[in-house]
């Protein structure tokens, strides 16, 4: 039901995005970044490695997903904390993400400041921070699973 539920979730963000943007079906295209994707990935997994949290961050997809049998206390708790330090993990290295090549804009700009060039530099540069959110929106009923002690 989880998984569904990301899917439903995933197709609904595209059809607002195709609806925002105005362009159509064409538009979704504006908000794909891979390097972006990829740098968030590779600055959040050291960290949950480094915390040693990655085999309850494990277990936690696994609690959602499928939970069989009754888990322990403890065991729940360590899933919990791990959900949570991800979603404030993505939201550190979305943040991390957009001000570092957003500083640079600035002060390479900073001279002579091409007004249409650094929005659009700015505009890329928030793309980090949406894709934080949307990691960190996908985390969130992981969290309230493991909160409320019946599922997770």
């Amino acid at each position: 039901m989880y998984l569904l539920s990301i899917l439903v979730f995933l197709v609904l963000c595209i059809v607002f995005m195709i609806n925002v943007t105005g362009i159509g079906s064409t538009g979704i295209i504006y908000f794909i970044d891979m390097p972006t994707i990829i740098m968030l990935i590779m600055l959040v997994i050291p960290m949950i490695v480094i915390a040693g949290l990655l085999k309850d961050f494990n277990n936690a997809f696994r609690f959602g997903t499928k939970m069989k049998k009754p888990v322990k206390k403890a065991e729940l708790s360590r899933a919990l904390e791990a959900v949570s330090f991800a979603i404030k993990a993505f939201w550190t290295a979305g943040i991390f993400t957009f001000l570092v090549p957003t500083g640079s804009v600035l002060i390479k700009n900073s001279g002579n400041l091409n007004l249409s060039l650094t929005i659009s530099y700015i505009a890329v540069g928030l793309l980090p921070l949406c894709y934080a959110s949307a990691f960190a929106i996908v985390l969130l009923p992981l969290k309230a699973q493991g909160a409320v002690g019946c599922i997770l």
